[in-house]
């Protein structure tokens, strides 16, 4: 598993404080948030809690910055603005669009995996994050997606027996359940993402074409 690129210079401040929080998030992922005291923070960044309190003011303020600052401009709006490119440009194939999709969001996640584990436990417990994450998430992904199961739809290409909105529900499902399986759940399996996207892809396009 790789981890974060941690700061590259260790100093006073501001340095010691991007020392701390990669050094958070390295422990964090490595070892969960619970788990990790903020005293082995400290001294991995090669400080004393006392400065760490001074940067973050609790540990929970440390979780926070993790999350605001090195978790979330991983996956959004960056990842998420290269998801809604993918779609943009492979909509008028929808199986290879579902194939070049998920291929995307698995090479993100994949250059980082403890990143998105450690995102997964967090939207769990903190509701305040859950609502910060589908602000950025809903106009990046869920959107972009709703429009194109629409036009298709409209198109005669995929079922409208179905409501968009449940299609869309469905398709994710699908590939996160795929992306949290082939990343967090069994990372240590020898995973081939280009026959088994493009396997899903043809199931969903299978059970989602117009009858």
């Amino acid at each position: 598993m790789s981890e974060p690129t941690p700061s590259p210079r260790r100093g006073p401040a501001p340095t010691k404080h991007v020392d701390i929080l990669w050094t958070a998030v390295r422990l964090f992922a490595r070892q969960g948030v619970a788990q990790t005291t903020t005293r082995e923070i400290a001294a991995e960044a090669g400080t004393t809690e006392r400065t760490l309190f001074k940067h973050f003011g609790s540990k929970e303020g440390l979780v926070e910055a993790v999350i605001a600052q090195a978790v979330l401009p991983h996956l959004a709006p960056t990842s998420l603005d290269a998801l809604r490119r993918v779609i943009d440009a492979n909509g008028e194939d929808f199986v290879a669009w579902h194939e070049a999709l998920l291929i995307n969001r698995s090479q993100v996640i994949g250059a980082s995996p403890e990143l998105t584990g450690l995102l997964l436990v967090e939207l769990l417990r903190d509701q305040l994050l859950r609502r910060r994450f589908e602000d950025a998430w809903r106009p990046a992904v869920w959107e972009p997606l709703l429009g194109l199961v629409r036009r298709l739809q409209a198109e005669g290409r995929l079922r409208r027996d179905i409501a968009a909105d449940t299609l869309v529900r469905a398709f994710l499902s699908l590939n996160l359940g795929y992306l949290v399986t082939r990343h967090i759940l069994a990372p240590d399996r020898a995973w081939d993402d280009q026959p088994e996207c493009a396997a899903l892809a043809r199931l969903f396009s299978e059970g989602a074409a117009r009858r």
